[in-house]
């Protein structure tokens, strides 16, 4: 009996062209009718390509690749081309010769709920964040005193900035210390919304002189020393009250000041002074509860501990 465990391979032969007859291959000559026998060819080996996942050569006609198992399908119709043959090397994940900056957390923002308790965090990086009733934070989507994109954070060379983004009721910033006011500025004190106006621009604007007729003084109207002017805000383009102002100072309070607003519960007892030095006119919180802000124009570098309003919405700046 033959053993299992063995393989039985048949000697190589040549078939005789004159009688069909098999001849080992060692023989020169036919055993059945005596003509000479050709000595086989060598089968012709297969051409072999370069696997494009690997690198290894395969014979022509495979489909995968014996040595990783990719796909050689492409290779049917044209070469594959190599990376390493073209460049010396791999091609580096991303043509651009500048590396990606790295996106860093900065920080994040905190809503401040009325009664003083922490809300929502919105998250702050050094690839900004824009902050708006369309924006992807939803805790701002309900707010409707909200512009669909109302302000932004940028980082700007080490520096937070925020930007209004043209909003309609725009963005205010909490004071820590005194602040110069120009022409035109909004105060918010409580819930009560005032416009800042210097009273000689005022004149200008509501008379229409300029040049040398801005200096005459219109008769009737005695000279009482009027400097300044708060108009109170009750909507877009409504002033509900308007307060001249001719001292040095005003201050603005619900219980003791020049102007109160007696019915504002988040106005402190006395809550903010607006005083003239020399040609200069500035706006002092006088350590009021709920703080006094004043809208910014344009841009405004922010610093750790910060609070913005805008809408609805109070929030603390936290960096780090």
């Amino acid at each position: 009996m033959l053993d299992s465990r063995r393989t039985l391979r048949e000697p190589p032969v040549i078939i005789c062209k004159s009688c069909g007859r098999e001849n080992e291959d060692k023989f020169k000559f036919c055993l059945g009718c005596g003509s000479g026998l050709e000595a086989p060819k060598p089968k012709a080996q297969p051409d072999t390509l370069d696997c494009p996942h690997c690198g290894a050569a395969v014979p022509g006609g495979f489909k995968f690749c014996g040595a990783c198992g990719g796909s050689l399908q492409q290779m049917a119709s044209e070469p594959a081309v190599n990376e390493t043959t073209l460049t010396g090397g791999p091609r580096p994940a991303s043509s651009s010769s500048e590396p990606e900056e790295e996106v860093r957390r900065l920080g994040e923002l905190t809503v401040i709920r009325p009664d003083g308790s922490e809300g929502a965090r919105i998250e702050l990086t050094s690839k900004g964040v824009t902050l708006g009733r369309t924006s992807e934070h939803e805790v701002l989507a309900n707010d409707p005193f909200l512009s669909p994109e109302h302000a932004a954070l940028s980082y700007e060379s080490g520096r937070v900035m925020l930007r209004d983004l043209d909003s309609i009721n725009g963005v205010f910033w909490r004071l820590r210390d005194d602040v110069e006011l120009e022409h035109g500025d909004m105060i918010r004190v409580g819930q009560e919304l005032l416009r800042f106006e210097m009273a000689d621009k005022v004149d200008e604007l509501s008379t229409g002189w300029k040049g040398d007729d801005a200096e005459v003084k219109r008769q009737g109207s005695p000279d009482r020393g009027v400097w300044g002017r708060l108009a109170l805000i009750g909507g877009p383009d409504v002033e509900t009250r308007a307060y001249e102002v001719h001292t040095s100072e005003v201050t603005l309070g619900r219980e003791i000041g020049t102007i109160l607003f007696r019915d504002d519960g988040f106005v402190s007892g006395k809550h903010a002074r607006i005083y003239r030095d020399q040609d200069r006119v500035y706006l002092r919180d006088l350590g009021s509860s709920n703080g006094t802000y004043i809208k910014i124009r344009g841009q405004r570098q922010l610093a750790n501990g910060d609070l913005i309003l805008m809408g609805q919405q109070l929030f603390r700046l936290q960096i780090g």
